[in-house]
């Protein structure tokens, strides 16, 4: 156990340091007493850190912000000394050319280390100390004694190091410095990365400094920075890359955003060379601008692989619990700390906040402190890209919002799924992400009220003025409700507007069918408790269903999940899991659904839902219906047709007709052999395997056949009595109608979650909630 895990407040001391040591490294260095002040808890704890990183950086020299102000000496003639790290950082890069840059410490990892506890070994080479001062003493304070400890201890560049002339730096960041330099015997320049802290490097950072070496060596791509050398020279880590003259996204975007074009390209163009890495079982995980240069040709390279991950051969570099990463580009596994969820859409998530940054000028989450980035990353729905920069075309917004989606299963599956949709905005083809529905995107938003977010149990760490105003709102709302409920309480036309009607209409579907079951049952529970008359009328399917029930000509309708999206509808129930059955003839040499071309085919009325999911099914395979002849009939007389050659059924699995027509061998079912993507482009649909333990007597295979089901609802208007919802929930699941109906029970369909539930509803699942 770790120690972060025996004592919290290590974690808080952590992130204090880390904020103070990033504000340091920007050149805004705060106010030592001021800031101990600011965390009194943790005084005597952050007062020990701080002395042994000053400690630190006496022997490893000045940093940035200590140097800034001391005027840069004239470069000397290369000479055969060596160099110790920080030296560099006296003469400014060329603002024009850049590798790796990393001017910023925007790389964090929170993970409890005691900066004192480390073992220092010698110290950089080329460095000298005088032999007066103590190795314990405090290091020097004010500038000038920081020019004399420079001066002492550091040659100027440009200097001799190994093969290599190093001549100035190009960037440097929370592990590493970066430097421009020439290869003596090849004459070729080269950028070249050594560990900031030099010999006094601990043995986790030597390993994942070569780490980052060995992962970018792997790959071999024209849009990811070359590895040509590692290794170690007088004690320093070193490996020497490819130099790419130009910019970064990141200083390109400083002034004013990208245009969509050319945002979509660098993008696109980043994706594909992710993808190449993905495929070679390596994540980046530190996507950002930074990270993404663009050469003089406008062509981009990934850099940066120093928090790269081995899919499936974990060094153990990363704890469980450690936030890797740069906030405001991680994706919200990363930021929580779930190491074991990292997986190819965590780049996916971070190519996505690229996109957003460039498009809008600012990254999607940007807060005053690191710790408040993290928490909105977590918990925060990004912001639509819009809304920040109206110029952003729709197309990009979604692709946007796409990636940046906070459970990973939502965003595009591949990286290369995200370059070819880019690819596709790019040469005016209709892209394949949609947008939210307007409902589940207010549904997330109302998540972040506070008052909302605690009663369904979702954390809000830090809600916006709009969310405090609508709960404030909220809260006056439901005291004048409870107000005016205590005067109607008494009142007659308070029962009037939630009493039974006088008959119920339900819409049913085809006689005979599951549906037509379900609705006859709640009939005859209606009639034989005396509620009221109850009718079943037999209707086409599920899209009758669903326009009878919205013109107010029936109460109840059964549809199947993926009709239930229209506002006036809610849910009363889940009911039970409806597979899709693609039947073929034996023998008609049909092996797959592009086969069906010129075939007899049953897709059931134009009105059912076995129809729309036979017109999605032909579309994914390049058919439309005119490329096959359509059979009108019965599919449950399917064994009297001999004309037909295939039929698309959509029906209850174990269905007594479908277990009799597969025992009976004239059909058997046809896989549907991308149901996982299928899934997730269906969010209603999720993949199932239809067995023998289903259909006993059939021949179907011990592993199944792999298909897709989706669930049949029963719905109302959300305008419903209330008591007629309560009602039918109670005859539904009692334990003779789950029986003679094959239904889920009611712990099972509370389960359910982001439906549009009728009130009644929801409060009668609620309770198996609990």
């Amino acid at each position: 156990m770790s120690k972060a895990d025996e004592n919290p407040l290590e974690i808080e001391v952590e992130l204090a340091l880390v904020e103070y040591m990033v504000k340091c490294d920007e050149g805004d260095v705060p106010d030592r007493e001021q800031f101990l002040a600011r965390h009194p808890a943790m005084r005597e704890r952050l007062s020990e850190l701080l002395a042994a990183a000053d400690w630190i950086e006496q022997l490893a020299g000045p940093t940035v912000a200590d140097v800034a102000a001391i005027a840069a000496p004239k470069p000397n003639p290369i000479t055969d000394e060596t160099l110790p790290l920080q030296n560099a950082l006296r003469r400014p890069a060329d603002p024009n050319e850049v590798t790796l840059p990393s001017s910023k410490i925007e790389s964090v990892e929170f993970s409890v280390n005691d900066v004192h506890d480390r073992k220092v070994s010698s110290p950089s080479f080329g460095q000298r100390f005088d032999a007066s001062q103590p190795r314990n003493s405090s290091p020097p304070r004010n500038p000038k004694q920081l020019r004399d400890a420079s001066e002492l201890s550091q040659p100027a560049l440009p200097c001799r190091f190994g093969e290599y002339i190093l001549e100035r730096v190009l960037g440097r960041g929370g592990m590493g410095v970066v430097y421009f330099g020439r290869q003596i015997h090849l004459d070729r320049p080269v950028a070249i990365k050594m560990i900031r802290s030099g010999a006094l490097a601990s043995q986790e950072e030597v390993q994942r400094f070569y780490a980052e070496a060995r992962s970018a060596a792997k790959l071999d791509h024209p849009n990811i920075v070359t590895v040509y050398q590692c290794g170690e020279h007088e004690g320093h880590h070193y490996f020497s890359m490819d130099y790419v003259a130009g910019t970064d996204l990141s200083r390109l975007t400083h002034d004013a955003p990208l245009n969509c074009k050319v945002a979509a390209r660098y993008v696109r163009d980043s994706a594909r060379a992710i993808q190449y890495a993905h495929d070679q079982g390596i994540l980046h995980r530190d996507l950002k601008p930074a990270n993404v240069l663009v050469d003089r040709s406008d062509n981009v390279h990934i850099t940066d692989f120093g928090l790269a991950k081995s899919i499936g051969n974990e060094t153990g570099l990363t704890a469980t619990g450690a936030a890797l990463g740069t906030p405001s580009y991680m994706s919200p596994e990363q930021a929580a700390g779930r190491v074991d969820e990292h997986n190819y859409a965590t780049d996916v998530y971070s190519l996505g906040a690229i996109l957003f940054t460039v498009v809008a000028g600012q990254p999607p989450f940007k807060a005053a402190s690191v710790v408040q980035t993290i928490m909105q990353v977590i918990h925060r729905p990004a912001p639509m890209v819009r809304t920040i920069n109206p110029n952003v075309d729709a197309n990009i917004e979604t692709i946007i919002d796409r990636c940046l989606q906070k459970t990973p299963d939502r965003r595009y599956a591949t990286a290369g799924a995200l370059a070819a949709d880019l690819d596709r905005y790019l040469v005016g083809k209709p892209i394949e992400a949609r947008p939210l529905p307007a409902w589940r995107r207010a549904w997330y938003w109302l998540l972040g009220v506070p008052m909302i977010g605690a009663v369904l149990d979702h954390r809000v760490v830090e809600p916006t003025n709009a969310h405090r105003w609508v709960q404030r709102g909220l809260i006056a709302s439901a005291l004048m409700m409870i107000m005016a409920w205590t005067m109607l309480m008494f009142s007659s036309s308070n029962w009037h507007t939630n009493r039974m009607p006088r008959s119920l209409q339900i819409a049913a579907g085809a006689a005979g069918g599951g549906y037509e079951r379900i609705a006859n049952a709640i009939c005859a529970s209606f009639s034989a408790d005396r509620i009221c008359e109850a009718t079943s009328l037999h209707t086409e399917g599920s899209l009758e269903n669903i326009d009878k029930l919205i013109n107010r000509h029936v109460d109840l309708a059964l549809l199947q999940a993926n009709m239930v999206g229209s506002s006036p509808i809610t849910v009363v129930a889940p009911l039970y899991y409806e597979a899709v059955h693609q039947l073929v003839r034996n023998g008609s040499g049909i092996n797959s659904i592009a086969d069906l071309k010129g075939k007899n085919v049953l897709i059931g009325v134009e009105k059912s839902g076995a129809f729309s999911v036979s017109k999605l099914l032909l579309s994914r395979a390049k058919l439309k219906l005119e490329d096959v002849r359509i059979y009108n009939g019965d599919w449950r007389q399917l064994a009297t047709l001999p004309d037909v050659d295939a039929a698309f059924v959509v029906v209850q699995t174990g269905n007594p007709m479908m277990q009799k027509l597969l025992a009976e061998g004239d059909y058997q079912l046809l896989p549907i052999e991308d149901a996982m993507d299928f899934s997730l482009e269906e969010p209603t649909f999720h993949a199932l395997a239809l067995t023998q333990a289903m259909y006993p007597g059939s021949d179907l295979p011990s592993s199944g056949v792999v298909t897709v089901a989706t669930t049949a609802f029963l719905a109302a208007r959300a305008d419903a009595p209330d008591i007629l919802v309560e009602k039918v929930l109670e005859c539904l699941f009692s334990q003779k109608t789950i029986d003679e109906c094959g239904l889920l029970s009611a712990e099972r369909a509370a389960h359910w979650q982001g439906l549009a539930w009728h009130p009644a509803a929801q409060r009668y699942f609620g309770t198996f909630r609990k």
